[in-house]
Formats: C-alpha cells, sequence, structure tokens
C-alpha cells in the first residue's frame, strides 16, 4: 500500500480510556497501530482522540503527528487543513484494532470482522466534507471505500479474547517480521517482539527474548535466553544472556550477563563486559572496561579500561541526594570497594581491596582504607576453656 497519510479514530471504551491504550502483550494497541500503517508507507498522521488520552497517545505516534479532540471547535478546520497537506492516498481508521500488512500468515478466528479500516483519497475526502456533511456522512457519501488491503482484527473489552486471540496473533506478527528480516528466531513460541522493535540481520535470539518499546539490535547481536530489553539501542556483535536491559545505549561488542540488570540512562561503550549479578544505573562506562561480577556501579562516569573487582559498591546516595563518582582510565579498584560519593578516582590508580574510599585518589596511587590486620595466637583455644 502507498498511503502517506492516515486518520485514526480512537474513540472510547466502556472503561473510559481508548481500547487503543490497552497493552497487546507489553505495548500499547496505539503503538502497534502506527507501526503496521508507517511500515505500510503512512508519513502523516492525524489522531482524533480525547484530551484524557492525548498524552499516551501521543507517545506511540511519531513527533509530527497532529491531535485534535473530537467535537472540539477547531477539529473541522484542522481536519480540512491535514488533508489539503495529504490529498493523495489516505488511510482511515474507524474504530480500535490489530492489523496486518499483505503477505502475512494473520489469519483470523471466526468471520469477517464490520469494515473499519478504509484506504481513500484526501481530496475527494475533502471534497465531501465541503457539503457541510458530518465525517461518518461524507465516507458514506463516496461510496464503498477500498478496504485495507491487510487483515484486520478488531479490539474488545474483554481481556479472555485479548489473551485468547489478539495477544496470541500479535506475538506470530512480530516474530513473522524478524525472521523476513534474515534474524534467527530459536523458538518461534516463547519471543515477544513489539511493534517499534527492529532487530539486524544475522542476530539470533534464544528461548524467552521480550523487545519492548523503541529497541533496536544491531547485526550479529546473540539475545537470550530470557532477556527483556526495552527502549534500548544495541550496536553490532552484542551478546545479552539472561538479563534486563532498559532505556539504555550499547554499543558494539558488549557482553552483558547472565543476570546482569542495566537501568535507565546508562552508556556502555564498546567491548565492554557487564557479568552475572552486576546493576548499573545512570552512569557511562568506557570502552572496555569490565565489570565482571557481584558489583554496584550507580550514578558514576567510568572510563576506559578500568577493572571492577568483585563487590565493589559506588555508595551514590546520602539519604538525602545522589552524588556521582568518576574513575579515570585504566584504574583498578579492588574487591569489596566501597567507594562513597562523591569521589573520584584517577587514570591508572589502584584501590585496595575490602577500602572504603572517602577521598579522592590521584593518578597511578594506590589507596588503601581499611585497619591493619592483627592476629592474636590461641584466641580460640582461650575461649574453648570458658
Amino acid at each position: 500500500m502507498d498511503s502517506i497519510g492516515a486518520i485514526v479514530f480512537f474513540g472510547r471504551g466502556e472503561l473510559g480510556s481508548s481500547l487503543f491504550l490497552q497493552d497487546i502483550l507489553f505495548d500499547p494497541a496505539a503503538l502497534w497501530l502506527s507501526e503496521t500503517l508507517r511500515r505500510s508507507g503512512v508519513e502523516r498522521f492525524l489522531v482524533v482522540c480525547d484530551d484524557a488520552d492525548q498524552a499516551a497517545a501521543k507517545a506511540c505516534f511519531p513527533e509530527d503527528s497532529w491531535f485534535v479532540s473530537p467535537g472540539a471547535a477547531s477539529a473541522p478546520a484542522r481536519l480540512a487543513e491535514f488533508l489539503s497537506l495529504v490529498p493523495g492516498p489516505l488511510t482511515v481508521v474507524t474504530r480500535p484494532v490489530l492489523l496486518a500488512g499483505e503477505g502475512t500468515s494473520f489469519s483470523l478466528p471466526g468471520k469477517e470482522p464490520p469494515k473499519s479500516v478504509f484506504t481513500l483519497r484526501g481530496a475527494a475526502l475533502a471534497a465531501a466534507l465541503k457539503d457541510g456533511r458530518n465525517f461518518d456522512d461524507a465516507l458514506s457519501a463516496l461510496g464503498d471505500p477500498k478496504p485495507w488491503q491487510g487483515r484486520i482484527l478488531p479490539l474488545k473489552d474483554d481481556l479472555a479474547y485479548r489473551c485468547a486471540t489478539v495477544e496470541p496473533l500479535a506475538q506470530s506478527l512480530g516474530v513473522e517480521r524478524l525472521l523476513a528480516a534474515g534474524v534467527r528466531v530459536i523458538d518461534a513460541d516463547h519471543t515477544y517482539v513489539g511493534p517499534a522493535s527492529t532487530v539486524g540481520e544475522g542476530s539470533t535470539l534464544l528461548p524467552g527474548v521480550i523487545l519492548r518499546g523503541h529497541t533496536s539490535v544491531g547485526k550479529n547481536a546473540l539475545l537470550g535466553p530470557n532477556t527483556m530489553i526495552r527502549d534500548c539501542s544495541l550496536g553490532d556483535d552484542v551478546s545479552v544472556n539472561s538479563s534486563q536491559l532498559n532505556e539504555s545505549v550499547i554499543e558494539d561488542g558488549v557482553v552483558i550477563g547472565p543476570f546482569a540488570y542495566i537501568r535507565p540512562h546508562c552508556h556502555l561503550s564498546k567491548k565492554v563486559k557487564i557479568g552475572d549479578f552486576v546493576e548499573l544505573k545512570n552512569s557511562v562506562i568506557g570502552e572496555g572496561t569490565k565489570v565482571s561480577h557481584l558489583t554496584y556501579v550507580g550514578d558514576s562516569d567510568v572510563g576506559a579500561g578500568v577493572n571492577f573487582g568483585c563487590g565493589t559498591v559506588t555508595v551514590n546516595y546520602d539519604g538525602e541526594k545522589k552524588f556521582r563518582t568518576t574513575i579515570g582510565d585504566h584504574a583498578f579498584i579492588g574487591c569489596n570497594t566501597n567507594l562513597v560519593a562523591p569521589v573520584i578516582v584517577g587514570e591508572g590508580a589502584y584501590t585496595a581491596a575490602g577500602s572504603t574510599i572517602t577521598e579522592d585518589v590521584p593518578a597511578d596511587s594506590l589507596a588503601i582504607a581499611r585497619d591493619r590486620q592483627s592476629v592474636k595466637k590461641n584466641w580460640v583455644k582461650k575461649r574453648r576453656k570458658k
């Protein structure tokens, strides 16, 4: 289909908000719709929805989409202006639906639903509206508009219907799209790909992978098993094993997991290694740095080639405010080090294992912040005699 414009009517469900704002799997139905239309050639969107729904709706459509409230005094003029910009092919969606483009194996249970998605010409609709007709009458005046040249599944206020019918179909659509793009999906029945998520050619998805929101994955990645990634950008040759990633940027060649947790606003540079039971939050990690196991790095700026020993903690919160930790290139952080922010560890500096660092460590220096060991000979024997 070669439409360049779309008008979407949200409507309201029995419970108040539009069915377009209900999640299908892990993303709103409106995002499934907008991404399907966009991949079908739509470039401009006019969305008709209540003011109460507009904030959530805007997150599902391109930034330059237009929004208008039904019944608003400005709605007719806004519609006329939109149609003047889209005189050619136009898709009109009159009620909440799940769409699939042509060439998919999408199949419908039961009989074909009522027509709710049409293709027509914007100029013809504009001319029909000029005669003072309302939108429905204008559509009727155009005769029998051409139906959508794909498949349509209506949405309902029915949880059982959504779980048993809508979501399985959506799940299969996401997997089919990746297979067509040259992605290897090991277990198609247990892989979940949102409508706005993309994966590069040559990548492999193991069972239990969930890609949510606006996630992009580069070429030759290895994801899973049991991995969830939300609103992240991953480069080429990335490996993520049994981990969760959120709202972060992961550059080429990064290895993550198993059992790592990447919280929002992290940036991992090329060839970083994040190992088991590591948590990152709001941090920049430099190229080639290794955070191999049992470590928390929060609100930190870490240079290249840094090594974190097991059990390191950046102590970023004093009970009232968050503070940042800065670690220079090629620093070595010993096992069980507490870095009490705000603190700076200079380039090439070392911290001794078991230290609690509360002051800045100059470049190429060794910081030791622990009591000297003392040994009390025969202490155990004396204790036992008591």
